[in-house]
């Protein structure tokens, strides 16, 4: 977690996402003097289960991934973050340790409130508030959605959605395609299979034509047809 000395970048985001029209006008003030831009490394937990959390955090860049760590050790994906969420609204509301695991899947930026801090004018802010019903509303929907892709969707589904929302995009020839570079055993691991069940399976996409295997990965041959088989997105 790398603190970032950049007030106009900020000033950027807030613009962006238009932040201030999250807060109470007469206390929007408050919150920008605590507000600090914040980088997280590729692999970096932002929160972790049962570890107090210190901020608030709008997430306004990157790629972020939620888990639910279950009774075995295993962990199980609950969804991504890709475009802009608020981080801890659960465990500020349930005045508890985080329940999920939050992982940057790459280089990520959020906006950060200490909750030492402002707290309390969180809880006293009806416009916060009101945002949060409407964003934790809309989580529920997308959990519920994932939940079943998990339970009834074949694994070759649930691994074309887990490509598709975790690939990064890079250049060939002045291309732009699309890489897939998670490690299969934690792959397996998130998507509840064996390593050897998902090795078929991405051999079976390569048959297809719609993978490729290459240095530092799998390039996405046929997004069309990987959209398709995904049927929903881990999102």
């Amino acid at each position: 977690m790398e603190f970032m000395d950049n007030r106009d970048k900020i000033y950027y985001y807030m613009k962006r996402f238009r932040l201030k029209e999250f807060f109470r006008p007469d206390y929007y003030p408050e919150y920008l003097k605590y507000m600090s831009l914040v980088k997280f490394s590729k692999g970096e937990y932002i929160y972790k289960q049962k570890e107090n959390i210190q901020y608030i955090y709008f997430f306004v860049e990157g790629r972020i991934k939620v888990y639910s760590l279950l009774s075995n050790g295993k962990r199980q994906l609950l969804y991504f973050y890709t475009k802009f969420g608020i981080l801890g609204d659960l465990e500020l509301f349930n005045r508890s340790n985080p329940y999920t695991l939050i992982q940057a899947a790459q280089d990520s930026y959020c906006i950060a409130l200490p909750l030492a801090d402002t707290k309390q004018l969180l809880y006293d802010d009806p416009i916060f508030l009101r945002q949060m019903a409407e964003l934790l509303a809309q989580k529920l929907c997308n959990s519920s959605s994932n939940s079943s892709l998990n339970i009834y969707y074949s694994l070759e589904n649930r691994l074309c959605a887990y490509i598709l929302a975790s690939a990064e995009k890079g250049l060939e020839n002045e291309k732009e395609v699309l890489i897939f570079k998670e490690g299969l055993s934690e792959t397996a691991e998130i998507l509840g299979t064996s390593y050897r069940h998902l090795h078929r399976t991405l051999k079976e996409l390569k048959e297809k034509g719609i993978i490729e295997k290459g240095k530092g990965g799998y390039r996405v041959l046929d997004p069309d047809q990987l959209m398709r088989l995904s049927s929903d997105q881990y999102m």
